[in-house]
Order: C-alpha cells, then sequence, then structure tokens
C-alpha cells in the first residue's frame, strides 16, 4: 500500500487531480517481468539483467549497472526489438531511476567512454512505423534529459535531429512529451540557444492555452520560459511574443501553487530586463500578484513569496513612474517607446515640468529643434509634446514661448522615407496644439 501511495503520489499533478490511468499504466508495465534470455538481444547477458528490479531501490540498480555496464548495450539493442513490452519496461526503469536519483546519469556517462551510444537506437525506436505514444514519450524524455545532463556527449547536430523529428508533422509523441523534451533540452547552458532558435519551439511553448489547459502543460510552458529567461537573445525574442501577457493570463487563471510559484520567479528573471520590465508594469502584472494573496494557498510559504514579488514590482512601478527618470532619459539624447511615453505616465507628471523653470520642457524641445536627433526620438518627442500641451494647464503657451510649433509642422510634411512615424506624431501633436487653440478661442 506505501509504495502505491507513493506511485500515486509521484503521478499527481501539482493541482491534487489524480492522473490514475498514467499510474496504472506504470505499474501494469513494471508488473511484466521480461524473459531475458528468450530476446536476442539481451541473450548474452540475461544471467546479470535478471537482477535488475522495477521495484528495487534506484542507488541498487544503479550499482548493478555501473558494475555491468554491457546491461547499458544490451538495452539500446533491445529498443530494437517488435515486442512493446520489455522495451516500455526497459524505458520506463531507466525514466524512474533518473527522476529519483540524479547521479544516475553516471550510467551514461560510463556508457560513451565504452562507444555505447543511446542516441541513434532511440531515434530509431522514435522513428519505428507504429511505435506507441508511451514508448516514444519514454524514449524523448530519456535522450533529452540524458542530452542535457551529458552534453559533452552529444552533438548539436544530434539535438536539432531529435527536435526536428519531435516538431514534425509525423511525430510519434504527445503533445505534453514534446514539452517535456524541450524544457530537459532548455536546461542545458550549451543547447539552449540552438534549440529555442529552432522554428516552431516558441510556437510550441506560447501555443500553450493559458486559460484551459491541463496543469502539466501549464508547468511545461512556464519552466520554459524560466529557462529562455537566461538568455539574452531569447529573451527579446520573449518580448516580441507578449511573454508578460502570457504570464499575467496563467496567474488569472491558474491556482496551483506549483505554477504560480514558478510564474513568480520568472517574474523576478525579468524584472531585470528594462524592456520587459515596462511590460510588467503597463501589462497590470502588479494587480494579478496582489489578487493571488487573496486566494487559498496550503503552502504558507507561497502568501509570502506573493507579497515580496508585489514589493518588488511596485517599486519598479515607482521608479518607472519618476519624473527624474524622464529626465535623465531626456539628457541622454536617444529616446525609446515604453512607460514614460504613456498617458498614464503623462496624467501623474504633467505638472512636474515646472520644476527647474521647465527645464525637461526645454530639453524635450531642443530635440525636436535638431537636425542630429534620430528619427525615433523625434517622434517621441513629439508625442509628449502634444501630451504636455493636453495635459498642462498653461501646456499651449509654454509651447508658443519655445517656439517649436514651426519646427512640427516642418516635420509634418517632410518626405524623408524614414520619418513615417515622425510625420504622424508630428500631424498629432499639432492637432493637440490647435485643439487647445479652438478651445481658447470658445472661451
Amino acid at each position: 500500500m506505501a509504495e502505491a501511495a507513493s506511485l500515486m503520489e509521484k503521478y499527481t499533478v501539482a493541482d491534487g487531480s489524480d492522473l490514475s490511468k498514467v499510474a496504472e499504466t506504470h505499474q501494469q508495465i513494471l508488473a511484466f517481468k521480461p524473459d531475458w534470455e528468450s530476446y536476442e538481444a539481451t541473450k548474452g547477458c540475461a544471467h546479470v539483467m535478471k537482477l535488475i528490479e522495477a521495484d528495487a531501490p534506484a542507488i541498487k540498480n544503479k550499482a548493478l549497472i555501473l558494475s555491468h555496464i554491457a546491461i547499458l548495450g544490451a538495452s539500446m539493442t533491445a529498443m530494437s526489438m517488435q515486442d512493446d513490452k520489455p522495451v516500455q519496461w526497459l524505458l520506463t526503469l531507466f525514466y524512474d531511476l533518473l527522476r529519483e536519483d540524479a547521479t544516475a546519469y553516471s550510467i551514461f556517462e560510463e556508457g560513451a567512454k565504452g562507444q555505447i551510444t543511446i542516441y541513434k537506437p532511440l531515434m530509431a525506436l522514435l522513428g519505428r512505423q507504429g511505435v506507441d505514444s508511451y514508448s516514444a514519450d519514454k524514449a524523448t524524455w530519456l535522450l533529452s534529459a540524458v542530452m542535457s545532463h551529458l552534453p559533452r556527449c552529444f552533438s548539436q547536430a544530434d539535438v536539432t535531429g531529435l527536435m526536428a523529428l519531435l516538431l514534425g508533422s509525423d511525430s510519434p509523441c504527445t503533445e505534453l512529451g514534446v514539452l517535456e523534451a524541450i524544457t530537459n533540452l532548455l536546461k542545458s547552458d550549451v543547447f539552449r540557444g540552438a534549440v529555442w532558435a529552432l522554428p516552431g519551439v516558441m510556437d510550441r511553448i506560447f501555443s500553450i492555452d493559458s486559460k484551459s489547459a491541463p496543469s502539466p502543460y501549464l508547468y511545461k510552458c512556464v519552466f520554459a520560459i524560466w529557462m529562455l529567461s537566461f538568455d539574452s537573445e531569447a529573451t527579446k525574442t520573449l518580448q516580441e511574443r507578449q511573454v508578460i501577457k502570457k504570464v499575467r493570463d496563467i496567474l488569472a487563471h491558474s491556482r496551483v501553487e506549483k505554477v504560480i510559484r514558478l510564474c513568480l520567479t520568472v517574474l523576478k528573471n525579468f524584472l531585470g530586463n528594462k524592456g520587459l520590465c515596462e511590460d510588467i508594469v503597463t501589462e497590470g502584472i502588479l494587480e494579478a500578484v496582489q489578487q493571488l494573496e487573496f486566494e487559498k494557498w496550503r503552502d504558507a510559504e507561497l502568501y509570502d513569496d506573493i507579497r515580496d514579488m508585489a514589493t518588488l514590482i511596485s517599486s519598479e512601478v515607482s521608479e518607472m513612474s519618476s519624473f527624474a527618470r524622464y529626465e535623465r532619459e531626456l539628457q541622454t539624447g536617444t529616446l525609446q517607446w515604453g512607460f514614460m511615453h504613456s498617458s498614464k505616465f503623462w496624467a501623474e507628471n504633467a505638472l512636474k515640468f515646472e520644476s527647474n523653470d521647465f527645464r525637461a520642457l526645454k530639453l524635450l524641445a531642443g530635440l525636436i529643434m535638431s537636425p542630429l536627433t534620430d528619427a525615433t526620438t523625434v517622434a517621441i518627442a513629439c508625442h509628449d509634446l502634444g501630451e504636455f500641451v493636453t495635459l498642462h494647464p498653461f501646456g499651449k503657451k509654454k509651447v508658443a514661448q519655445l517656439q517649436v510649433k514651426e519646427r512640427v509642422m516642418e516635420l509634418m510634411g517632410s518626405t524623408d522615407t524614414y520619418y513615417r512615424e515622425v510625420r504622424r506624431e508630428a500631424l498629432l501633436c499639432c492637432q493637440k496644439i490647435m485643439l487647445n487653440k479652438w478651445q481658447d478661442m470658445e472661451k
């Protein structure tokens, strides 16, 4: 009974739902007793393979295989057998062994020294016509896990070959099996860059429905994002894919502690990235995190994690909303679209332009007037000038004193191909100036 309970716990999703079918399949497979002497692939070392017991402690099986490394070779040869049962038994044995004892990867390292390969036999199994999804998922997990832990034993071509098979239309694996392989490979610093850049990988990760996907899928999705958050190039693609919106949706709909905790970890990593940090602020992540504090969690420590994250994000919101930060950006002479150029920022900071004799406004006008200012900066400066005119009670008068309206009107008619965005923002700015003028006339 204790063993059965342990097994059920192992195959229980983090939200407490019972994967009884998976556990039952697992039990049935390991209940099978392979007759190693009857198989050509294992006949030579059948006397040793008989000593391997599915329910034996992982440390015992590891020691046995390490002392008789030929068992690994025979097991890989057995992958070509047409009988599914012994193949499933071996794959499940190695799956359990590695999950229960991470030091068991030394088996495959020793095997590699003896020229025992697992790549070819497992790839052949995955490419076999009619291979069952259980065997395919376990073989994929085993191969990707060993690749991740022992990258020196594999080449980039090996990884690309596996991913091409998994992402193809005729992949024998389940969707969860593919996700597990992707997350396994993303754990490796050696292969992470090559894996995420492959066509289709990001699509698989972001195709998981934040609202309705089962918790194991959500967990793998967030885990993959977490691994990618350590790669500076990958984070650029993540931002393009609106990753913060993805995380926000998961926070809003999932109530699985394991998933929520990982989301908080991901957000903590993202706070160090300027672009993603701005997305965290603009996408309303703070409100989503604060809402979690009112949920009922079994783990009391999760409440502390939620409060800590809310505090960190609040600090970033305060920093990003600070007028001093806006002035620092103006002083660099280069502006970038972000929170400081949003309506929310301007609504909170328009009156602060009065400080230091409207110094920030003068810097803004200077960027518009200068012929050396890049197109993006000019466009943003026109946008900000329009916001100032609209939201400051003396906006129109101050802009008139700086004599910048003529330059804005000139930018409206620019024929430079790089000034398309500039023309649009200059037009909007002029409209706001004229609107204020008409309002003054009505008064």
